[in-house]
């Protein structure tokens, strides 16, 4: 219920390892709000969300993110101010190690690590075809390569489950 409407009502469906499924019906049809609830942004009035058979109904997206559940957005949610690179970068904080002791200290763990993401990263968006715009601000790209960054940086995460809200657009 939201704002006193019952947004989604009766869903229920499944997702198999290395399945595809998509959700589709017109505007206004709940598709958005459904992932909202299942990535822990928004909170269900009834029901349960779960996730390799773990209840995740009151996790948050970040606790959710270091399972291995990420999402991508109906409308481009990027770091407009920092480069294609550093976009998907941050894409792997929720699995690095260093942490703030590590990023003080600059201990040689931290410098592999570090080294390890940036060479991961290069690797991703040459996977989506971004490589060579790596230095560009993500603000600056036209909209289809916005899209394509986000889902570099979801894909960054290392989830094995990928929502992905108006993948077409």
């Amino acid at each position: 219920v939201l704002g006193g409407i019952t947004a989604l009502r009766d869903v229920s469906f499944s997702v198999a390892k290395g399945e595809i499924k998509g959700v589709i019906g017109p505007n206004g049809a709940g598709k958005t709000t459904l992932f909202n609830i299942i990535t822990g942004i928004y909170r269900q009035t009834s029901g349960d969300v779960f996730l390799a058979e773990k209840k995740i109904t009151q996790f948050t997206p970040e606790r959710l993110a270091r399972r291995g559940m990420v999402r991508t957005f109906q409308n481009v949610e990027l770091f407009g101010n920092m480069t294609v690179l550093e976009n998907v970068m941050i894409g792997q904080h929720c699995r690095t190690r260093a942490f703030i002791l590590g990023a003080i200290l600059r201990n040689a763990a931290t410098r592999r690590e570090e080294r390890q993401i940036v060479e991961k990263s290069y690797a991703i968006l040459d996977k989506v075809g971004l490589a060579h715009l790596a230095n560009e601000f993500a603000r600056n790209l036209p909209y289809g390569a916005q899209r394509r960054l986000e889902i570099a940086r979801a894909l960054a995460t290392e989830p094995f489950l990928l929502l992905l809200d108006e993948p077409a657009a």
